[in-house]
């Protein structure tokens, strides 16, 4: 399939090189991907404002979740990604595997915030966002570890949720299927829909299904729509 000048600037937000092969999208995804894009607005030039239609852009200004101030004498915080903070209500529910340990591979941890951040952002959505709309919140799930996902559903009262690999679906549906077929359709949890897609540090290793993962999040946006 060949690529509108806008779905290559959403695509660019991703941090998809416009010269990279393009992976064959499946049939379904390509009608999805071709008119929710045109319904998304422009991409915003630079990271520190996000436009949205139904929100403020001062909303967006910040790529992740405001720290609290230190404490008097409190010890200065380490640099490197941010930690997990509360979960908010939100317009979006993003279930995943945890970022990579900041002890043993800050730069992998760093790059896989960054590349969520990325994704969410060429969608309208950010973590940091002040107001529920446009907002969402990352839960990190261990392979094997449904955690709390009822009681943090009900914490954020998303509209949609996107599971981030095969790990991420199990703990959400209870399905244990490949991720492939796992994409190919819209499921539901409690009423409200859910989206497959791949995990972070598979995308990072694989930069050529990058395009399939936009088609899972114009799906994802077209549920809600």
């Amino acid at each position: 399939m060949r690529w509108s000048e806008r779905q290559l600037a959403m695509l660019r937000e991703m941090g998809i090189r416009v010269w990279a092969p393009e992976a064959p999208a499946e049939p379904d995804d390509e009608g999805v991907a071709t008119t929710v894009a045109e319904r998304l607005p422009e991409p915003a030039a630079g990271l520190a404002a996000a436009p949205v239609a139904r929100a403020p852009a001062a909303a967006y200004e910040r790529a992740g979740p405001r720290p609290a101030p230190p404490s008097p004498g409190a010890a200065p915080a380490s640099a490197g990604p941010s930690a997990p903070g509360p979960l908010l209500s939100a317009e979006w529910l993003v279930v995943g595997e945890p970022f990579a340990s900041t002890a043993a591979d800050p730069a992998a941890a760093a790059e896989q915030e960054l590349l969520l951040d990325n994704m969410l952002r060429a969608i309208r959505v950010s973590r940091g966002s002040e107001v529920r709309e446009g907002r969402a919140c990352h839960l990190p799930v261990d392979e094997g570890q449904a955690g709390d996902i009822a009681a943090a559903i009900e914490a954020v009262r998303p509209r949609c949720i996107l599971a981030l690999g095969r790990a991420a679906a199990l703990a959400l549906l209870g399905v244990d299927e490949p991720l492939g077929k796992l994409r190919e359709r819209l499921h539901q949890r409690d009423g409200i829909p859910v989206v497959v897609t791949f995990a972070l540090p598979y995308l990072l290793r694989h930069a050529a299904d990058k395009p399939r993962a936009w088609s899972d999040l114009c799906r994802a946006v077209a549920a809600i729509a």
